[in-house]
Order: structure tokens, then C-alpha cells, then sequence
């Protein structure tokens, strides 16, 4: 798909410019608002091994993938836990939950501006079920040529793996990509990766790092 620049000029900071042939976006904290959902899954998930979890802990690891997560969570609790078990029952948990999960709008509207005009993918370091159920709750799937998820590639962000495979499958070398984050941990994957990144947390009212 050749890129077409009579696109939508965006009253936004998230509007990218050119050139650039196709747009990767992250999707928890970035397409989604998912942050309480997950946070409510992993705790009622982990209540059943007693363990509590600290919700300022969590929130400064969300860029994290969940087997980074686990076992980061693993020293914090000073004991070993059945990591398989517990992720089944976040994503229990979260499906669940998955119906109050809200759209970022001003996001979301940089994917509605450019479908069908450019290659859309999500790179996401999260499991195939979640995002996808995320992604269908919210009437988001349609936008997207592809979604690639931590179960797609052998190592999950910070490394480059996912949004490399985005851009494989969207048939676009990286450097041509732009790619939309959510946490340093997704923006250095990005970079990584060579594209082009656009920090969401300032349109969104939160603190930017990068």
C-alpha cells in the first residue's frame, strides 16, 4: 500500500510526519486505557497464591511483559509461584473485566485518520488473548493489517523483536515506520527496531521520559 498524503491533517501532537509509510502502535496504555483492569487481574490473580500486590510496584513495571513481570514479582515476594497458573488466571481476570476497558481517543483517532491509507499493525507486549479481546471490546480491530504480541517473537520488550515482525508483516522496512508508545520499556523497542517513535503520555495527561 502506497502511502497516501492527503490524510487527515490531525489537531494533535500525535499527528506524524512525513514521510512515513505505515503506523505500529502499542496497544495497553497506548490504543487502550486498560491500566485498572490489568492491575485488578494480576491482583485478584495473585490473591490466590497470597501474595498482595503493590500497586505502586506494579505501575512503574508496566511496560514490562508478564514473564518479566513474574519474575521481577518472584524477588519482590521472596518465593517461587507457579508463573503459567497465575498469568491463566490475570487473563481469567482481565476477560472478565475487558468490557469496561475505554478507547484512548486521541489515539485512536490517528488509526481512524490513516485506515486504509497506510499499513496499520499493533505491537503489543501482551498475550494474543488479551489484546485481541481488547482490541474487538473496543471495536478496534478492523483498523489493523496486523497484531503481533509477546507470544509472537522470542523476547518481549525492551527488545525490538515485536515491532520488527509488525513491520515484517506489513511488508515496510522499519525505518519507515512510526510506532506509538506508552512506556520507556516500548519506546526503547521501537527505537531498537529503528522507527520513528511518538511518546502518547503527554497527549494523554501523563509524564513523558524520552
Amino acid at each position: 500500500m502506497s502511502p497516501n498524503w492527503q490524510v487527515p491533517v490531525l489537531d494533535s501532537p500525535l499527528h506524524p510526519d512525513p514521510p512515513y509509510a505505515a503506523l505500529i502502535f502499542d496497544c495497553d496504555g497506548t490504543l487502550l486505557d486498560t491500566a485498572a483492569a490489568n492491575e485488578s487481574a494480576w491482583r485478584t490473580a495473585l490473591a490466590e497464591w497470597d501474595i498482595e500486590l503493590d500497586a505502586g510496584w506494579y505501575r512503574a513495571r508496566t511496560g514490562l511483559p508478564a514473564d518479566a513481570l513474574m519474575t521481577e514479582l518472584t524477588v519482590k515476594a521472596g518465593r517461587e509461584f507457579d508463573h503459567a497458573a497465575v498469568r491463566a488466571a490475570a487473563l481469567d481476570a482481565y476477560s472478565r473485566l475487558v468490557g469496561a476497558v475505554e478507547p484512548h481517543e486521541p489515539v485512536v483517532a490517528v488509526a481512524r485518520a490513516h485506515h486504509g491509507r497506510v499499513p496499520l499493525a499493533v505491537a503489543s507486549g501482551g498475550s494474543r488473548r488479551g489484546v485481541e479481546e481488547g482490541l474487538r471490546a473496543t471495536g478496534l480491530r478492523p483498523l489493523f493489517d496486523a497484531v503481533v504480541t509477546r507470544e509472537d517473537v522470542r523476547y518481549g520488550k525492551p527488545s525490538p523483536d515485536v515491532y520488527v515482525l509488525a513491520a515484517e508483516r506489513l511488508e515496510v522496512d522499519p525505518a519507515r515506520c512510526v510506532a506509538y508508545e506508552d512506556t520507556d520499556e516500548g519506546a526503547a523497542a521501537a527505537l531498537a527496531a529503528g522507527m520513528r517513535v511518538i511518546d502518547v503520555r503527554p497527549a494523554l495527561g501523563r509524564a513523558a521520559t524520552l
